[in-house]
């Protein structure tokens, strides 16, 4: 090499001939095999000639080929730096030229790269977005089948509601259709006669017989029951409520032992409220106007008649207006659960057996149908049955008293549908 070529072009060069070394091939071969010129290679290794950046890349390829390897990331480095230098140590504007375009090559295979990473990125985004559209719709598929299933199961419990009704209902239609037909043959055999018949007797009341139906849903008689034209037995709660004892399964001891009397701190009467366990009591918190307003008015205990305990307060809602009450300790709880029954239908009774401001009082209500998340009621309803639960004839708890007009002998019941939004208590499902 000669004498007078840049410290940083000779180290280049001699770099480029250890490397080519390792091809055991002349220069004039090597040419051969890569169309270059031999001159041109003989230059670029004597140093009288700074080589391009791609022939010192092809040179690496080729003798990690031949010696049955790949180039190192260290050997790639190296020589991109000894290049650099040399052609930073050069005066000639085709040095600078070799510089800006192996800048220029670095730049154009980045941009490449970053190209296709930014496709396969779009590629993928698209098909996320394409996976969560056919995950959302299959959701919302699946939803519309929860609900319609839903629905389905309500509207079938209320089909069989009402067939048991209206066999109970048609069954009664021709008992009294035929105690109608009995009373005319009295009064015709009366006018002909002069005379006054016997007295009814006990066999027009059977307080056992209860109608069933079969499969068409057609009232038959019981097995061993007397047949349809036995008259029903009527009784009275309270005097204007007229209920038909046969068909009524409530234990009104029951009732009366679930439903609490609460006092103010003073032993005032304050309202009733459910025995939902043996700690916690639920009740219908009737709002501003009602008892829980001021420090007055606050229940400070809750009782039967045969226990009183102090309360303490773990939850209130504003709507459903429920508050949920702590029992100081423990007390004995029915052996028999509670049962819900989530969707009265109008027509339906219900027993009522709870505490009023002169003291036990039992009453039947009505249910005439809804307001909104309420039901409306009427029945005897008096001063102080505010949060008193109600049960239906089958004995499943149906609702609390929220309000009433005595005037009017209606009122408003939470249904027990209300009590699931309390975080307190959970009903069974």
């Amino acid at each position: 090499m000669d004498d007078d070529l840049p410290p940083d072009v000779v180290a280049l060069a001699r770099a480029l001939r250890d490397l080519f070394a390792g091809l055991c091939v002349s220069t004039r071969r090597y040419a051969a095999r890569r169309a270059y010129d031999s001159s041109t290679v003989s230059r670029y290794l004597s140093g009288r000639r700074l080589p391009p950046w791609e022939f010192i890349l092809n040179l690496l390829h080729d003798v990690g080929e031949a010696r049955g390897s790949t180039p190192t990331t260290a050997a790639v480095d190296m020589l991109r730096t000894l290049h650099t230098a040399a052609l930073e140590s050069g005066s000639s504007p085709a040095h600078r030229t070799q510089l800006l375009e192996r800048e220029l090559a670095e730049a154009d295979r980045e941009a490449r790269s970053a190209a296709t990473r930014e496709r396969w990125l779009e590629d993928t985004l698209q098909d996320r977005e394409h996976r969560i559209r056919d995950l959302e719709m299959r959701n919302r598929e699946l939803e519309a089948r929860l609900a319609a299933a839903e629905a389905n199961a309500r509207l079938n419990e209320e089909i069989r509601e009402l067939k048991e009704e209206l066999a109970r209902v048609r069954a009664l239609h021709q008992q009294a259709e035929e105690r109608c037909e009995q009373l005319e043959r009295l009064l015709a055999e009366t006018e002909e006669t002069g005379l006054l018949p016997e007295p009814l007797t006990s066999d027009f009341r059977t307080p056992d017989f209860r109608p069933e139906a079969d499969v068409h849903n057609n009232v038959v008689a019981a097995p061993g029951a007397p047949p349809l034209n036995t008259v029903y037995q009527f009784g009275h709660v309270n005097g204007s409520v007229t209920m038909i004892t046969d068909t009524w399964q409530v234990d009104e001891e029951y009732v009366a032992s679930v439903s609490v009397r609460l006092y103010d701190a003073h032993g005032q009467h304050l309202g009733n409220g459910l025995l939902f366990d043996a700690e916690t009591v639920i009740t219908a918190d009737p709002g501003p106007n009602g008892f829980w307003l001021g420090p007055q008015g606050r229940a400070m205990s809750a009782g039967t008649d045969e226990w009183k305990v102090p309360v303490e307060p773990i939850e209130a809602q504003a709507f459903p207006p429920l508050k949920v009450l702590r029992l100081a300790e423990p007390v004995a709880f029915p052996d028999r659960s509670l049962a819900f029954e989530q969707r009265p239908t109008p027509g339906r009774q219900l027993l009522v057996s709870a505490h009023a401001m002169q003291g036990r009082y039992s009453c039947l209500l009505d249910v005439k149908g809804r307001s909104g998340d309420l039901l409306r009621a009427s029945g005897e309803f008096v001063d102080g049955l505010v949060g008193a639960p109600a049960f239906s004839s089958a004995g499943a708890l149906t609702g609390l008293v929220m309000d009433y007009s005595l005037a009017e002998e209606r009122g408003l019941l939470l249904p027990v549908a209300a009590l699931r939004t309390l975080t307190t208590v959970k009903l069974p499902d």
